[in-house]
C-alpha cells in the first residue's frame, strides 16, 4: 500500500471510530480497536483504561449513555510512521472542543485503534465560527504551550 492509500486508509478508520461514537453502536466500535496490540484509552476526567477489556468496558458505558451528548470530530490530519500511525483532530461536543490523538497500528490489511486520548483545548479548530480566539496553526512545529490547563 502507498503513503497515499494509508492515508485514507486512517481517514476512513478514523471517521469510522466517531460514527461508531454518534450511533452508539457497540460492535463496530470493538471491531476498531486492535486485538494483538496493547491498547489504552484515556476520556476527559477518567482514569486511563488498560487492556482490551478495560477500554472495550468503557466504551458499552458511554455508548449505552442516553445522556451522552453528540460529539463531531473536525480537522483530522494523519502523520504515519511505517506501521504506527497518528491522526490528531478536535472534537465539537456541543458548545466545547477537545484536541484528541487517535494512535492506530497496522493489524493485517487494516488499521486499528490502539490509543484514544482527548482533552480541552484552548482554542476551536481553524475555521469554525463565532470564536474571538485567533485561530491555531495546528501544522506547524512552533506551537508553544500556554502553560495553563483548562
Amino acid at each position: 500500500m502507498t503513503t497515499t492509500d494509508d492515508e485514507t486508509a486512517l481517514l476512513q478508520a478514523n471517521t469510522a471510530f466517531y460514527n461508531a461514537f454518534v450511533t452508539h453502536d457497540f460492535d463496530a466500535m470493538a471491531n476498531l480497536w486492535a486485538k494483538a496490540a496493547p491498547i489504552c484509552c484515556i476520556h476527559p476526567g477518567w482514569p486511563p483504561l488498560i487492556g482490551r477489556e478495560a477500554v472495550l468496558e468503557g466504551w458499552r458505558r458511554i455508548l449505552n449513555n442516553p445522556a451522552q451528548p453528540s460529539i463531531q470530530m473536525l480537522a483530522p490530519r494523519v502523520t504515519l510512521w511505517g506501521d504506527v500511525a497518528l491522526v490528531l483532530c478536535f472534537e465539537r461536543v456541543e458548545d466545547q472542543y477537545l484536541i484528541a490523538s487517535n494512535l492506530f497500528v497496522r493489524e493485517g490489511k487494516g488499521w486499528k485503534l490502539a490509543h484514544h486520548q482527548a482533552g480541552p483545548v484552548a482554542a476551536p479548530p481553524p475555521g469554525e465560527e463565532g470564536e474571538d480566539e485567533p485561530e491555531p496553526d495546528i501544522g506547524g512545529d512552533d506551537l508553544t504551550p500556554s502553560g495553563t490547563i483548562h
